[in-house]
Order: C-alpha cells, then structure tokens, then sequence
C-alpha cells in the first residue's frame, strides 16, 4: 500500500468552497497523476479522495454487483453519482462541488485525514465529535492482531 497522505491537518473552505490542499498532499497527487488529478466522493458522512487508479479500482468493483439489493443500489448511485474528479489549480487549491458540500455538510473549518493511499475530508465539528471505542473484538474477527 502507497503511504503518500499521512498526515491530518485542520483546513477552512473560501466562501467559494475551495480547499487548499497541504503541499505533501500535492506533492504525492502530482507523483500519481500528470496534473495532480484525484477522485473525490461521499462515505458516511465524509468525503474520500481517491487517487485516479484506485477510483478506478472501486467503480469496477461496484460495476460487478450484478442484481444490488434497493439498499445497495442507492449507495452505489450516490457514491457514483457524486463522484468528481478534481484538479489542483496553480496554486494548489480545488473547489468542491456544492452537491459533495451539502453531503458531507462541510461548513467552513474542516479536517483533512491521512488515510495513506487516499484522504477524507470531514466537517470539523463532526470529525470531533467521533469517539474512540472498543473495536478489538471486530479487529480479531477481521484477523488482525493490533496492540491498543
């Protein structure tokens, strides 16, 4: 797995919805893309940025789901249905669409998390409010063995 995004910053969106992205987060677009170019969607609550080669790896995954349950149907709609790709302008901001905003119900302050081969972007107070709590029992059903 790549580790190009590591880090989580504190952001603020212009009031033309436009994010400056941090330069390491540049830089490591701009290494797996010409232009710098990303996919940028709506999980739960928060947007995901996907590098363009593993966007492409999830709509072909979502595209193999023959006869989707109504449920699965409608996520797999409005994850594609949403999806944008973006790229950075000169001086390395990019502009979120209101539709992905309204979803994500970012308001000015935002965070952006590392996630290593792609990164979330969640309203601020809603990235606060998230609570830590105890996953070792669905860890040690997923195979994983972490120290906590």
């Amino acid at each position: 797995m790549q580790k190009i995004f590591s880090k989580s910053l504190s952001r603020s969106l212009d009031p033309k919805g436009r994010l400056m992205l941090p330069p390491e987060y540049r830089e490591g677009l701009c290494a797996a893309s010409e232009n710098g170019a990303f996919w940028l969607t709506a999980f739960y609550g928060r947007l995901v940025a996907y590098l363009p080669e593993d966007w492409g790896a999830v709509t072909t995954q979502l595209c193999r789901i023959a006869l989707p349950s109504p449920r699965l149907a409608h996520f797999k709609t409005k994850v594609m249905g949403l999806a944008q790709e973006l790229i950075p302008d000169a001086q390395g901001r990019v502009r979120i669409p209101q539709a992905l905003i309204r979803e994500a119900d970012l308001k000015k302050d935002v965070m952006l998390v590392g996630m290593f081969n792609k990164f979330e972007i969640w309203d601020q107070s809603r990235f606060d409010a998230l609570s830590i709590e105890d996953v070792s029992a669905e860890l040690a059903a997923s195979g994983l063995d972490i120290s906590l």
